[in-house]
């Protein structure tokens, strides 16, 4: 920067500025949404569907399930009763951790 004159020094050090908070809030956020995470063990996840056509619908799984062949996401307990109680067309239970069983769901 020896070359450019003081304004534009000042104006490149401040993008460089406006930049780095910029940075350490997205980490401020990354931090605090894993710190969330811990706090609250995943019990559940949900596998999407094999396809949109596909007939049969996301599989809810325990969190250590370790039978899923598809990206999943967490789920909370709540969510994935509601799930497996109202929507049997569109999620169903996983036949090797059967999360169904440990939320008392009967069939």
């Amino acid at each position: 920067m020896p070359d450019l004159s003081p304004s534009e020094r000042l104006a490149k050090l401040k993008a460089l500025e406006e930049w780095l908070a910029w940075q350490l809030d997205q980490t401020r956020r990354k931090i605090a949404d894993l710190e969330q995470q811990q706090a609250r063990p995943v019990e559940y996840k949900l596998e999407q569907k094999l396809r949109e056509s596909h007939p049969l619908g996301a599989t809810i799984h325990l969190a250590d399930c370790t039978m899923t062949q598809r990206e999943t996401r967490p789920i909370s307990p709540d969510d994935a009763r509601a799930a497996l109680s109202k929507d049997r067309k569109f999620f169903m239970s996983c036949e090797f951790c059967r999360p169904d069983t440990k939320l008392g769901i009967l069939d």
